[in-house]
């Protein structure tokens, strides 16, 4: 009987194992077929739609939604660069349909290809709805290099708008971000969708060789048909027409090897442009047919599709109001138990708060006083603070009237002491009119040694000016430090009000020279001729 035992139950743990393995081994070939499928998605949508159908049917195999759902938005990502808009709308619809509330990452991914889908139907207010959804969840997740596909995205909206600045404004975020964390398959997206406006024609001729380099070198088809597209309209606004024309052979040659009807549209409208610009109507007019029979085609795609659209739109509204009920509902649920629970809170802080209100209130009214006893000391202790400062306000205000005082003394016994010596000047020069010979010469150096006495008063003097406006000084110095010893002596002298004259006889110089000095300082402090040189002195 044991060993029966001991044989079922190795048996079924033999089962349970390989169970695991083969889920495991399921899963790993599930994300080998996703990788694919993302892999050509801009190499050949077509074998984007087989590996992406080959994972639903493998992932359901396995009822992993979140395999089922990823496999669903590359699928409608797929059909959406083939040029099957409404396809693709569909298929990203039931993707969302189905996404587990948990995956934050895939629900973005969704929302970031229904902006596309929505893109493609010139819906931009439910574009730029659905991309600042995508832009939401990638902030908080910190994920860099998903934000950049958004930028990208958000700057596609705004091509449709039109509003190129911004539009150029979230390029360039997101290509300065992909080319931080060398996301180049990203790079070269970015570099396209930087050249699908006129403007800087050779820089983004540039960008385009660079976004082509990459794309050949990853075998990314259909972005190499666009790459060409867009390089022809870029030789077209350079008037460069053969090389135009060249491109747009090149993009055609690209786009009809992946059948993508979007692409062969644009390039049909690109040649229609060339051929009018080169006044050769008739091939314009060959083009424009082809345009013509190309959209009515996709037009008569939409139409066919639009009855389903219509109708997947509805079922979409339908699960976004049921899921909102759903919400509501156990929304109600958590508000009734938590009711429950605030009751039973409340009759146990009744019973609490009515054994200690009284000595709350007790409480409460000393510190109250104890408040309002603070309050007054406070009061008292501002009071003084704000009686010292009163007085040292009116220290400061003495001190400057007796250091202004000092000034104006000084000044005033200079001026009388130069005036004292010029009438003894020319009084020694009358008594010398009446000398002749030796006596006259004696007198004469008499006369000078007094001047020379009087030029070192003037020493004496200007040291001392400078010594009471030392701090004038050093602010003026401070702010106009190219100003000379002369230039700030002057500026001084201005400072306290002395005229022309004054100054002229303090400086031991003449009034010309004096308005010429004041010339000079007016254009070193860069004073307009209405401004008063005396008044930003005393401002300083």
């Amino acid at each position: 009987m044991k060993n029966r035992l001991l044989t079922l139950y190795t048996l079924f743990l033999i089962l349970c194992l390989s169970a695991i393995a083969k889920e495991k081994d399921n899963s790993g070939q599930i994300e080998d077929l996703l990788w694919k499928a993302e892999e050509m998605l801009k190499a050949d949508p077509s074998k984007a739609i087989y590996y992406s159908n080959s994972a639903i049917a493998e992932a359901q195999k396995t009822e992993n939604k979140s395999y089922i759902t990823m496999a669903q938005a590359i699928l409608g990502e797929a059909y959406m660069n083939q040029g099957d808009f409404n396809m693709g709308f569909e298929v990203l619809t039931n993707a969302m349909e189905t996404c587990p509330a948990d995956c934050l990452q895939i629900q973005a991914h969704i929302y970031l290809h229904l902006s596309g889908a929505y893109l493609k139907l010139r819906d931009l207010n439910q574009a730029a709805a659905y991309v600042d959804k995508a832009t939401d969840i990638y902030r908080k997740l910190n994920d860099s290099l998903n934000l950049a596909r958004c930028y990208n995205s958000q700057g596609l909206v705004y091509i449709q708008v039109p509003d190129n600045i911004h539009a150029e404004q979230y390029f360039k975020e997101a290509l300065d971000i992909n080319r931080k964390m060398n996301n180049t398959k990203s790079v070269a997206a970015n570099l396209n969708n930087l050249c699908l406006y006129e403007g800087d024609t050779p820089e983004k001729i540039n960008m385009l060789y660079e976004a082509i380099n990459l794309n050949r070198s990853f075998g990314n088809i259909w972005s190499l048909g666009e790459n060409y597209n867009n390089l022809g309209t870029q030789y077209y606004y350079a008037r460069d027409y053969n090389k135009a024309l060249a491109a747009l052979d090149t993009a055609m040659d690209f786009s009809k090897q992946i059948n993508a009807k979007e692409l062969i549209s644009d390039n049909y409208r690109y040649k229609s442009w060339v051929y009018e610009a080169k006044k050769d109507y008739q091939q314009a007019y060959r083009y424009l047919l082809q345009l013509y029979e190309t959209e009515k085609e996709l037009l008569a795609i939409n139409e066919m599709r639009q009855i389903e659209l219509n109708i997947i739109q509805k079922r979409l509204r339908d699960k976004e109001q049921q899921m909102i009920l759903q919400e509501q509902a156990f929304q109600i649920r958590n508000l009734h138990l938590w009711i429950y629970i605030a009751i039973l809170i409340g009759i146990a802080l009744f019973l609490a708060l009515s054994y200690s209100v009284y000595h709350y209130r007790h409480q409460k009214k000393m510190q109250l006083l104890e408040a309002s006893q603070q309050l007054k000391n406070q009061e008292k202790e501002l009071m003084a603070l704000k009686l010292k400062q009163t007085e040292h306000e009116a220290e400061n205000t003495q001190l400057e009237l007796e250091h202004n005082r000092k000034e104006l003394t000084n000044l005033a016994f200079f001026i009388s002491s130069r005036n004292n010596l010029l009438t003894g000047i020319q009084t020694k020069l009358k008594e010398g009119y009446k000398l002749s010979g030796p006596e006259a010469e004696r007198h004469i150096r008499s006369v000078n040694a007094y001047i020379s006495q009087f030029d070192t008063q003037s020493t004496e003097t200007e040291l001392l000016i400078d010594e009471i406006n030392g701090q004038f000084i050093q602010k003026l110095s401070l702010l106009h430090p190219n100003l000379s010893k002369n230039e700030q002596r002057l500026a001084s002298l201005l400072r306290i009000g002395l005229s022309t004259k004054e100054i002229a006889s303090i400086i031991n110089s003449t009034p010309k020279t004096v308005n010429m000095a004041r010339y000079r300082l007016r254009k070193h402090l860069n004073l307009e001729t209405d401004d008063s040189l005396t008044e930003y002195m005393n401002s300083i």
